[in-house]
């Protein structure tokens, strides 16, 4: 259940979702104090929850991305199933809705919605947005990434490679949640609620900004880097002599000198061709092969010790592991326990926002909902059988 002191307690979002995308929107609604009712198929709901079984028998984006939730199941392709949904978004807030192409409008249209509920705030996210050639294709993360050009700026050249998490459905969400508060707040004003479209083709387009000014003005097509920076150097991963890869991470001159300082590179730190980073830039074998050669004689305690007295930044290559047991996670408990549906307790990690005024971790544990658990609770019973 959401939280009764959040800020945005008292309000109510009816989400029309799959997937990842707007369940990341609607979760982190719920984080901070909304109602969300969650609107599923009843033939298996959300597809999400078959995705696997990791956390203890319920799929591992399902437990993340759904707690705090309620379940509705309705059948929309039937009148009454329509019907319940109306009534829902009548004394709704927000609509929100991941669906493809075309599918929520044929359950119910922007004129019907107007006419129901005029304060209503609609939100969809969508791959391509609604009005662009390719506005009705189907899109998923990877197809989002590729057609956005991210798969081939990241890994080597030649050897294409996507993130390791969604950037596409994560970012939609993200830009999602920000303009539904938004538009909650013009509507506080106007007292009639904005319609909102999130393409995430445009969510990967607006980060890719620099590559494509570069591309489009400069005529320079940046060529993926791997794990080091397309243009700053030395900005990359370092072994050390105990088998640890450190992250090192010079933004300006300064910290360059300071790092020749702490690795004994004098005649580096002393080379007009290398005072400045394109310079650096122009001579990267060089600088790179330098620093790791010299990183490669130490411990990276003692090189950790020594970039921090110089105020050079870095940080450690984590694995998966490594990162569930980060001291960021642990030592700063932003593990929090979250309960299944079956009544066993999983850990999660908690929203990264907080509030000064947040009384401390939230004693409740809230819960994953069960296809359809709240279905009655909303409804005051489940829909009559289509006439």
């Amino acid at each position: 259940m959401p939280d009764p002191q959040g800020p945005l307690a008292g309000l109510r979002i009816v989400a029309l979702e799959q997937a990842v995308a707007a369940p990341l929107c609607s979760r982190h609604l719920a984080d901070l104090g909304a109602d969300v009712v969650k609107v599923e198929r009843p033939d298996g709901g959300d597809f999400a929850r078959g995705y696997d079984t990791f956390a203890q028998g319920y799929a591992s984006h399902f437990v993340w991305l759904n707690y705090r939730k309620r379940s509705v199941v309705l059948d929309l392709k039937t009148a009454a199933g329509k019907q319940a949904l109306g009534t829902m978004l009548r004394d709704a807030d927000v609509f929100l809705s991941n669906l493809g192409p075309g599918a929520v409008e044929r359950i119910i249209s922007d004129d019907e919605l107007r006419d129901l509920n005029p304060g209503l705030v609609t939100c969809r996210i969508s791959g391509y947005g609604p009005d662009g050639p390719y506005r009705d294709r189907k899109a998923f993360d990877l197809l989002v990434q590729g057609e956005a050009g991210v798969t081939a700026s990241t890994g080597l050249p030649g050897q294409p490679a996507k993130p390791g998490v969604s950037l596409a459905d994560l970012g939609g969400g993200i830009y999602a949640a920000t303009a539904v508060l938004a538009a909650l707040r013009e509507r506080d004003r106007t007292g009639r609620g904005p319609r909102i479209h999130v393409s995430m083709f445009d969510v990967l387009a607006e980060w890719m900004s620099p590559l494509l000014i570069a591309h489009r003005e400069g005529g320079v097509d940046i060529e993926p880097a791997g794990t080091r920076h397309a243009s700053i150097t030395p900005y990359g991963p370092f072994g050390t002599a105990d088998d640890v890869t450190l992250n090192i991470a010079v933004q300006n001159d300064r910290q360059w000198a300071r790092l020749c300082s702490v690795l004994g590179l004098d005649d580096l730190a002393g080379d007009p061709r290398l005072v400045h980073n394109a310079g650096r830039l122009e001579h990267r074998d060089l600088v790179e092969s330098a620093v790791a050669t010299a990183t490669a004689r130490r411990s990276a305690a003692d090189l950790e010790h020594e970039l921090d007295r110089a105020g050079v930044p870095w940080g450690r290559l984590s694995s998966v592991a490594d990162v569930a047991r980060h001291p960021e996670l642990v030592d700063g408990r932003r593990w929090r326990p979250v309960r299944l549906p079956d009544g066993a307790v999983v850990s999660v990690v908690a929203a990264p926002f907080r509030f000064s005024t947040d009384p401390g971790p939230d004693p409740s544990v809230p819960g994953v909902p069960g296809l359809g658990e709240h279905t009655a609770d909303v409804l005051g019973g489940p829909p009559g059988p289509d006439d």
